[in-house]
């Protein structure tokens, strides 16, 4: 939507404010209850109500507002709102302050409600002087007249209100709209040519309705149906905040895939996602269900305090609870009692005692870091994996008995090594100064008289530096020091950074010089004074350019590594020399400032025996510690240790790589914790103790066997007396297939939210949903097969003025798509669309360096060269700190707290995103070769026509064939005058992407035609 629209938008909106009261005027339609108390709630109850009476006044009494105030002046004179305080006050401060004073004033509509109100009589019926909020009574189905039924009860509420505002619905929308309509409302993607002519081409009264069937029964019903509720369960693979890691809990996304495809009762789909886990003999699915409430953010960043950590957590579980169940700004009453609804904070806390008793989410792993932990459980394994994972652990334990068994056979050679090490001598290395040194990118250095080379002038990225040596003894190791000194940005050993002086060493290469042959030199037995995390030194030596040794955090000291010879060599200094290279490629300057080169000729077997043990086998008499100590480093040189150890190794490893998929789930603790009211929401300062309860306004747990956990909870949340659960879910239903909600603030049902603008038909539809067995499948039939769901969609000037926002429902829906649907939808129609389901998150295109940020273990994004790359947006991992580019661009939330209803914004990053994202660019070039590959006819009309039918469905104009007719041959000409535009049009992506029409130029040329197809407002609204 551009500027002007929104500009014309608003003011007929004000237009309509005037017209919507006049119009109530004239037929006699503004009522107290309807028009009037809402106001009051909204904006006067808080301070003039049951709970509190500023200056006296109470006006939700009949007898008090028509009387006097403090001031001896009518509050409410009939028949004359010139002389009323209540619509002088609220007009502005000639008459005292403006009420209300703490909050926005009332809007114009608002106090010309109330003057139409007073001046008409001011009539207040004296049953509704102390009213129950509307969403707080009971569910009583409401009648509907002889000749209607279940299935058309929707029509006859929808006809009845636009009736009262003289207005009837719109015609019917054509049959290729219709199916369109449907599939993206129930499955998210559009119909294939070949459903919408079966649609168009079936006679019989129940074509459409065998349509909605299949659609229902669909494996993508599930997929399209999960991005809202994900969206409410907060879902995201990784933590949130800084340290933003990636965790696994992507099963329970899966599990509401198929629990919405399978068709499981809502009440029960409640059920499972608060408390599956104490149900009795709860399943699988049904613990793999409350991972719904292990979806909060969680804090592991350094100095977190655990139990704000977890107290946040339980607030968070608190809120959300009552947000997708209760459709309440229930955490208003964290720290107060809440100002507009009816609830305390003791009843706040009793909610939150029913989630008090989980265990904490993350443990101190060391210092002041903390680590995301449990609960989790492991995911069933199909038969082969798990009869391979318990030949892997019997193979363990066998190997680790005949491990023991082979330490205890070798005492006799122990005790000959203790002995040989009591004689031995400190080890002794030579330095050796280079005969030559070079580095790959020409850096300055200076050769010291010890053999270390200082390295000085520019930062390479990445570099190698050569050292050659003239030698002429034995050796039998080698050894590296990175030395510190003061020409070094923050003395070293790093060059690259002066505050963290790291070197990342990928590669340390040996070879033997003679007769201009190099011979490569195997080495083994790495080690170090010191090896970052991650950064071993023995992947110096392991041919993977991608792993290495380095010396975080210990910067500003220098350190050693050394490597024994497989064989030792023996040097002759006239025709031999020895070659040893340092391979950096780590980049980012992370390479060696100052290093230098030793050299060892004796027996290697306690080259780097550390210091402590060579005190510890000097003493004259070992206790059982000192030599449980010894025996250890003993058994590494041990040849049949070493082996077993390799397989123990090699064993543990596959079976690291075999485990079992795990996923977050609820558990209780053994020992209830107590619960008591935090003062002001401060977890530091407790008031009085609460027991497990729900809100004393409500109905009551008197028909729910009380257990005082989360499946309490569970069960009075889906009781039928609790009249909230069934209104909140059948209106954001709603919602999601018109555009807005029967209640258009869909996260609030309180005394601050809007009012139904079809109260009865809310009703309704809340108790057939209860009656229905809570069956969503039912509700989403009914409302698509509705005569109110067929209309057109068309906007007339009048319909303009009268219904601007649709609230009447004078029209079919016509908004524009969620943002994976909006991706779902052009992958559909370029062809490129995987029906791949459930599993890991996917990783498609993503612009380079997005997941690039500070913190430890930051995981990096990989993006997939295979189906999965088109695989449906559901399915996209989801990082709240940076979550999907494109996602993001068309109002996806970061998912870092409950989100009830996306907004809808129109900015130029859209448009951007659709017609550049290389990701839209690879549909555009998939729906190019659609095209051209599979249209009935090769001239360029049909082929438009079929484009056309892919991305909206229906047929087309003759106009807008001549419109796209004149883009195509515009193109074909630039094309001819910039060859080179068309390789960069139409290269793949990757492999496995093939495609079918063979002529560049022509693919190039309808490469932007489909790119217009997928970017018609037409293609990305539903």
């Amino acid at each position: 939507m551009n500027l002007c629209h929104w500009v014309v938008t608003a003011s007929l909106l004000v237009q309509f404010s005037f017209s919507a009261i006049s119009n109530a005027a004239e037929v006699g339609h503004l009522t107290f209850e309807d028009d009037v108390q809402p106001i009051l709630r909204r904006h006067c109850y808080r301070c003039h109500g049951s709970k509190n009476q500023e200056a006296s006044l109470q006006l939700n009494l009949r007898s008090a507002a028509m009387g006097l105030a403090d001031s001896d002046e009518p509050i409410i004179v009939k028949h004359d709102a010139d002389a009323s305080l209540l619509i002088l006050r609220t007009e502005g401060d000639a008459h005292g302050d403006q009420m209300p004073p703490d909050a926005a004033p009332l809007t114009k509509r608002e106090i010309s409600v109330l003057r139409l109100w007073v001046d008409q009589g001011a009539p207040w019926p004296n049953a509704l002087a102390e009213p129950k909020h509307w969403a707080y009574q009971p569910i009583t189905r409401p009648e509907i007249s002889e000749g209607h039924s279940s299935k058309t009860a929707i029509d006859y509420f929808i006809a009845r209100r636009l009736k009262q505002r003289g207005l009837a619905m719109a015609g019917s929308v054509d049959r290729a709209r219709l199916i369109r309509r449907g599939s993206l409302a129930l499955i998210g993607v559009p119909p294939t040519p070949a459903e919408v002519q079966r649609f168009v081409d079936d006679p019989s009264a129940n074509a459409y309705e065998k349509v909605v069937d299949r659609l229902l029964e669909s494996p993508r019903y599930g997929e399209r149906w999960a991005v809202p509720w994900l969206d409410l369960a907060r879902y995201a693979d990784s933590n949130g905040f800084q340290a933003d890691q990636i965790r696994d809990n992507w099963a329970y996304r899966d599990w509401v895939i198929r629990a919405i495809n399978d068709g499981l009762p809502f009440d029960q789909f409640v059920v499972d996602q608060i408390a599956g886990d104490l149900r009795e003999n709860a399943t699988v699915d049904q613990r793999i269900a409350t991972g719904f409430h292990r979806m909060t953010t969680c804090n592991v960043e350094a100095g977190v305090h655990p139990e704000a950590n977890r107290v946040n957590q339980v607030v968070d579980r608190v809120n959300t609870t009552a947000t997708i169940f209760l459709g309440t700004t229930f955490e208003c009453a964290q720290c107060h009692e809440h100002k507009y609804d009816p609830f305390t904070q003791e009843d706040y806390y009793g909610l939150f005692a029913y989630f008090n008793s989980t265990p904490l989410e993350v443990k101190n792993t060391s210092g002041v870091t903390w680590d995301f932990y449990g609960p989790t459980m492991e995911l069933p394994r199909d038969e082969d994996a798990a009869r391979r994972h318990r030949q892997l652990n019997e193979q363990l334990a066998r190997l680790e008995g005949d491990r023991k068994e082979a330490s205890q056979a070798s005492d006799e050679e122990f005790d000959q090594w203790l002995s040989k090490l009591r004689e031995s001598h400190e080890v002794a290395w030579k330095p050796l100064v280079p005969e030559n040194f070079e580095s790959s990118t020409g850096e300055e250095f200076t050769i010291l008289d010890d053999g270390a080379v200082l390295l000085a002038g520019s930062v390479p990225d990445t570099v190698e530096h050569v050292f050659t040596f003239a030698y002429d003894q034995k050796i039998t190791a080698v050894r590296l020091d990175v030395l510190t000194d003061d020409a070094i940005p923050g003395k070293g050993p790093g060059r690259g950074d002066s505050q963290r002086t790291n070197i990342i060493l990928n590669e340390f290469t040996c070879q033997h010089l003679r007769g201009g042959k190099a011979t490569k030199i195997k080495l083994q037995d790495a080690a170090a004074d010191f090896s970052q995390s991650k950064w071993h030194v023995s992947g110096a030596i392991d041919g993977d350019r991608k792993s290495g040794w380095a010396i975080a955090p210990q910067f500003g000291k220098p350190h050693w590594a050394s490597f024994v010879l497989a064989q030792p060599m023996k040097l002759e200094g006239d025709k031999d020399r020895l070659r040893i290279t340092l391979s950096q490629f780590y980049g980012r300057g992370r390479v060696i400032g100052k290093p230098r080169i030793s050299v060892y000729s004796g027996d290697t077997t306690f080259l780097n025996l550390d210091d402590s043990l060579r005190e510890l086998a000097a003493k004259k008499k070992l206790n059982k510690a000192d030599t449980a100590k010894l025996r250890k480093h003993f058994n590494k040189d041990n040849p049949r240790i070493r082996r077993l150890d390799r397989q123990l190794a090699d064993i543990k490893k596959e079976l690291q790589t075999s485990k079992p998929d795990t996923t977050l789930v609820m558990v209780e603790m053994d020992q209830p914790r107590e619960t008591a009211v935090m003062i002001r929401g401060d977890y530091e300062n407790l008031g009085q103790k609460v027991q497990p309860g729900t809100p004393a306004a409500l109905p009551g747990l008197e028909s729910i066997e009380r257990t005082g956990d989360r499946l309490e909870l569970a069960h009075w949340l889906t009781s039928p007396e609790n009249p909230l659960l069934a209104r909140v879910t059948v209106n954001r239903w709603w919602a999601e297939i018109f555009g807005t909600g029967l209640v258009s603030t869909l996260e609030d049902f309180g005394t601050q939210g809007e009012d139904p603008s079809h109260p009865e038909l809310l009703d309704w539809l809340a108790s057939e949903l209860i009656e229905s067995g809570w069956s969503r499948k039912h509700v989403h039939k009914l409302i698509v097969m509705s005569d109110a769901y067929r209309q057109s969609s068309r906007v007339t000037p009048e319909l303009l003025e009268i219904d601007p926002t649709n609230r009447l429902i004078s029209r079919g829906p016509r908004f524009r798509l969620a943002a994976e649907l909006l991706r779902d939808n052009a992958l559909a129609i370029s062809g490129l669309l995987s029906d791949k389901m459930y599993g890991p998150p996917i990783m498609p295109y993503q612009p380079d360096n997005i997941w690039r940020s500070v913190g430890r273990n930051q995981p990096k994004w990989s993006a997939a060269q295979t189906e999965d790359r088109f695989r449906r947006g559901v399915y996209v991992v989801w990082k709240r700190a940076a979550p999907y580019p494109s996602f993001i661009n068309f109002d996806a939330p970061d998912r870092g707290s409950c989100t009830v209803n996306r907004g809808r914004s129109n900015t130029p990053l859209q448009a951007l995103t659709l017609l550049n994202d290389p990701a839209y660019a690879e549909m555009a070039l998939g729906l190019a070769d659609r095209i051209l590959s599979d249209a009935p006819a090769n001239d360029d009309a049909s082929r438009l026509e079929y484009g056309m039918q892919l991305a909206v469905a229906r047929r087309v104009s003759t106009y807008e064939i001549s419109v796209l007719k004149d883009l195509l041959d515009r193109e074909r000409e630039m094309l001819k005058q910039n060859e080179s535009m068309i390789s960069g049009r139409t290269k793949v992506p990757f492999r496995e992407m093939s495609l079918r029409f063979k002529d560049p130029a022509e693919l190039a040329a309808w490469f932007a035609v489909a790119n217009a197809l997928l970017n018609l407002d037409e293609t990305m609204s539903q």
